[in-house]
């Protein structure tokens, strides 16, 4: 791979094993980023790894659970400790439940929250240390359009997705 407009730069990506998660990890491995592939299925995880690399890209997969704290807190470590450094948190990963609210269990509800709104706290305040030590860091949080709009089959969504909205402004 050529020089891109992320040479030398080291990204944390969620959810990074399939879908918008992956696509975006193989755009910024192809723009020059060393890319920690952070997933819950560690096989997703190594194939997007396995892709990256095949192109050129470096990368490792790392399987983390983002809505638990020290899950997060090690796979930023074990990125910084592999790549050494830290410049870019892209926190993607996200669950959807397609039903009413009332239908919700406690623990859907919450589960729900952990992964979509919890994680990006545990991103932050645990990758921190490392993007300040560099001249720029980026902190990337993936909304939808449900971060503006309320929609009726998935009201737990829509609720985190605007709490990441506003976490980010």
């Amino acid at each position: 791979m050529g020089k891109g407009r992320l040479e030398g730069q080291v990204a944390w990506i969620t959810g990074a094993g399939s879908g918008i998660g992956k696509g975006i990890a193989l755009r910024f491995a192809t723009e020059g980023a060393r890319v920690a592939v952070v997933e819950l299925d560690p096989k997703a995880a190594k194939d997007t790894v396995r892709e990256i690399i095949a192109q050129g890209g470096k990368a490792t997969a790392i399987p983390c659970d983002v809505s638990k704290e020290k899950a997060v807190a090690a796979s930023i470590q074990k990125t910084v400790s592999h790549f050494g450094g830290l410049h870019i948190l892209v926190n993607n990963a996200a669950i959807v439940h397609v039903k009413l609210l009332h239908e919700h269990t406690e623990k859907e509800w919450d589960q729900l929250m952990a992964v979509n709104v919890k994680s990006i706290f545990f991103s932050v305040k645990h990758g921190f240390q490392h993007l300040r030590q560099n001249r720029r860091s980026y902190v990337v949080n993936i909304g939808s359009i449900s971060s503006f709009v309320g929609q009726g089959s998935t009201p737990a969504y829509t609720t985190s997705k605007g709490a990441v909205l506003m976490l980010s402004k």
